[in-house]
């Protein structure tokens, strides 16, 4: 999370808001082909020795960024490989989580789960204001690489889980058409798009504003989302899902249309606030929903088309909101997203609804 500062480091090289949106959005496109071969790996392999492996990967990756000091071919290829393996690992732990949790308590347990990054999200916009102050982004890198080494030796104590194969596993395509995750797949996209747009361009929004920090936009952000995960406690597996992910976008939505406006810390503190809490309360339920419908046998592969979801947000919000910037405003583009996700949540409840009881009829 110390790496949402990174934008940062780009507007420092003299890279536009545009130009680097074409960066992550690059970034999105590695991963998305290396998607399916990755799912067919998880369901295939132990999650730990993937982690294991895309650990270290992480740990020399972010120590090289030291070196990237300038915009080029290195540059290009040491970040575009981190975001690939940083995928691989979010992926992966979260198919090891949905293995490990009893699946009577799925939805809270993954609930609890996400808080591991969510207070490293409250901690790392902060953190990572005073390292960069303190010993520039070099810093940044350093600390970063030094916790990623810290984590590789957490994991390296976590027990294989032997996951029973109930049915024959299909193919990759397969598990991404099937019927009733389809409107998951939408909503989880609607999502984050708004959600890749807030990591990707708060940074440089804060610096065009002046306005507040990244240290507690994010801190604001986690926080809400932290208390929102742990008030819900058992009830994310007694409530109905649809219109609590309906209720999350819709709010994430307005959170950017408030922001867009925002020209004092009240509004900025606000919008931070409210997109945090519909992130704590939609996350768990949207990824619980997919371990819940995939088949056992393609967990792996329906937890990575679940993530390679906010590969393709990224690939759509970052260049749309980067050029957005660049011909408009930061009011106009955060205004098209939010607008977007308003859209996506009232699409997804007439969807899902009349797809469930279609299913229903014809059971």
């Amino acid at each position: 999370m110390l790496m949402v500062h990174f934008p940062g480091y780009l507007e420092d090289l003299g890279i536009s808001e545009g130009t680097f949106g074409l960066l992550y959005a690059a970034s999105a496109i590695t991963a998305l082909a290396l998607r399916p071969a990755f799912g067919r790996l998880l369901d295939l392999t132990h999650r730990r020795t993937i982690l294991l492996y895309a650990g270290l990967a992480n740990v020399v990756l972010v120590a090289l960024l030291v070196f990237a000091n300038m915009w080029g071919p290195f540059l290009w290829v040491v970040f575009l490989s981190h975001r690939v393996v940083q995928i691989g690992l979010f992926t992966a732990i979260l198919t090891y989580a949905a293995d490990a949790i009893p699946e009577e308590r799925r939805t809270q347990g993954l609930a609890i789960y996400g808080l591991s990054g969510l207070f490293p999200l409250a901690l790392g916009g902060a953190l990572g204001d005073v390292l960069i102050a303190l010993g520039g982004f070099n810093s940044l890198f350093v600390a970063s690489s030094l916790m990623g080494l810290g984590s590789w030796f957490i994991v390296r104590g976590l027990p294989q889980l032997e996951i029973m194969k109930r049915a024959p596993r299909r193919g990759f395509f397969q598990a991404f058409m099937q019927r009733n995750l389809l409107p998951i797949w939408w909503i989880t996209l609607s999502f984050t798009v708004g959600m890749e747009t807030v990591f990707t361009f708060t940074r440089t929004f804060v610096d065009e504003r002046n306005l507040g920090s990244t240290g507690l936009f994010f801190a604001v952000y986690g926080l809400s989302a932290a208390v929102t995960r742990i008030a819900g406690g058992r009830t994310y597996d007694r409530i109905p899902a649809r219109p609590l992910v309906v209720a999350a976008i819709v709010a994430y939505g307005g959170a950017l249309l408030l922001l867009g406006q925002a020209e004092s810390i009240w509004l900025f503190v606000a919008g931070a606030a409210i997109s945090g809490s519909a992130h704590g309360a939609v996350f768990p339920v949207l990824s619980s929903s997919v371990v819940y419908r995939a088949r056992l046998s393609e967990r792996g592969s329906a937890m990575s088309i679940f993530t390679s979801i906010f590969d393709v947000a990224l690939l759509v919000s970052a260049p749309l909101f980067g050029g957005l910037v660049e011909s408009y405003s930061y009011e106009v583009a955060f205004s098209v997203i939010g607008v977007f996700l308003l859209f996506g949540g009232v699409l997804y409840a007439f969807w899902d609804k009349r797809m469930v009881a279609a299913e229903a009829v014809s059971a």
